[in-house]
């Protein structure tokens, strides 16, 4: 009779404490936000976001971090491509600018990237990057967390939502 009662008591611990060891999450907003281009006329733009990673991190590794933010498309695009790439140079949100500081016109970032397309036209479309990869390489040298460089390929004729509602957030499971 005393058996019965002890395995589901043991049964609970273990997975009370399986499960606090499995991936924790958390979001971060966006330190800095900006959105460039090479001209108040261009529909070519980059949207450029940095988040500083919290303490709590600092000995972990991400398991999975995505980006998330709204994009305002409007007229006929079609299917529109977004690529999020880590930036490779320092930047400052009050005065960046497509040439800037920069070593290429419109920003400078690794050639890797995360992408995302859509073909739906609209307002507040939530796009979403996987930028785990990125996420890992700043908890690893923290001095080259330089944020992401949104670019797009296509005709975007819309705007990158950086408003309270659809801002910039990271959102990572650890």
């Amino acid at each position: 009779m005393r058996r019965t009662y002890v395995i589901p008591l043991v049964l609970v611990c273990v997975v009370l404490w399986v499960g606090s060891s499995w991936s924790r999450s958390l979001e971060v907003d966006a330190s800095q936000v900006a959105v460039i281009k090479p001209s108040a006329e261009s529909t070519e733009t980059r949207l450029l976001v940095q988040f500083t990673l919290p303490e709590i991190l600092a000995g972990h590794s991400v398991d999975f971090a995505s980006l998330s933010f709204g994009a305002d498309c409007v007229g006929d695009e079609g299917m529109v491509s977004f690529q999020a790439y880590a930036i490779t140079s320092a930047w400052d949100a009050k005065s960046v600018s497509w040439t800037g500081s920069w070593e290429k016109a419109g920003g400078d970032w690794d050639g890797r990237h995360s992408a995302c397309e859509i073909s739906e036209v609209g307002s507040g479309k939530e796009l979403s990057f996987d930028v785990t990869d990125f996420a890992n390489a700043w908890l690893r040298e923290p001095s080259k967390n330089f944020g992401v460089l949104v670019k797009v390929s296509g005709a975007f004729s819309g705007t990158f939502s950086v408003d309270r509602v659809s801002a910039p957030k990271l959102r990572i499971l650890y």
